[in-house]
């Protein structure tokens, strides 16, 4: 039988359906649309927690995965030093949660998405960029960019999965449909939770599974994994 390693493995790669960007468009208007795509190795599918990930379109209540970094410095092919940094740099503050619900389902901020099995499919998400958005954090501004001059994007390494690290097997529309996420790891083989913070009482984990409650994997035994030549050039016209 495969190991855990080897069954909770997803492939993501990136595309863009549009290699040129004009620099007359409107600001707001979508000029540059990124999309990654992740696919399973194994049959089964499995449902992760996006947030802040290069599959975080930014459809919640917080700011997405390009703001959050991501995607790299797209970085001129024919200077190096010449960059469009799309992330804010550093870490927003959103003060606290006192009131956030336990189930993470509900919480407006985090977002999950499923990956079906193989040969079921692929999971799809689309970042729109802007040429606002586009050029708000970087020190590169539009009226530098030359008309065709043609950049290299690349997903960060760093943000193929999200940090809150919560996955879990099945689907959101099937075995997990109704389901409750809580924010703890499953116990592992000795009972302990590896997410559980000092002083926290130990959760009525089968009590809370009755209650149709479902548990994270362990974060590690998810791999993430960039599929080759997943840079995409790009190129600036009128």
């Amino acid at each position: 039988m495969a190991s855990v390693e080897a069954q909770a493995h997803i492939i993501v790669s990136l595309a863009t359906s549009t290699p040129r960007i004009s620099l007359s468009a409107e600001p707001r208007h979508p000029v540059l649309l990124l999309t990654v795509r992740a696919r399973r190795t194994a049959a089964r599918p499995l449902t992760l927690c996006t947030a802040g990930s290069v599959l975080d379109n930014g459809h919640h209540a917080r700011h997405d995965g390009v703001f959050l970094g991501a995607f790299l410095p797209l970085i001129s092919t024919s200077d190096p030093k010449r960059k469009i940094q799309l992330h804010f740099s550093g870490w927003p503050n959103y003060g606290s949660q006192p009131n956030a619900s336990n189930n993470l389902l509900e919480r407006d901020y985090l977002r999950f998405e499923t990956v079906p099995g193989k040969g079921e499919g692929e999971l799809s998400v689309t970042h729109e960029i802007s040429l606002e958005k586009l050029f708000s954090h970087s020190d590169l501004k539009l009226e530098n960019v030359k008309v065709g001059e043609k950049f290299t994007v690349r997903m960060s390494s760093k943000k193929l999965k999200s940090s809150w690290g919560w996955w879990s097997w099945g689907s959101l529309e099937g075995e997990l449909k109704g389901k409750k996420f809580a924010k703890w790891d499953h116990p592992d083989s000795h009972g302990d939770i590896g997410n559980l913070m000092p002083g926290e009482k130990m959760p009525d984990v089968e009590g809370m599974k009755r209650e149709g409650w479902v548990f994270s994997e362990p974060s590690d035994d998810l791999k993430v994994e960039v599929a080759e030549a997943e840079e995409v050039v790009l190129e600036f016209s009128n």
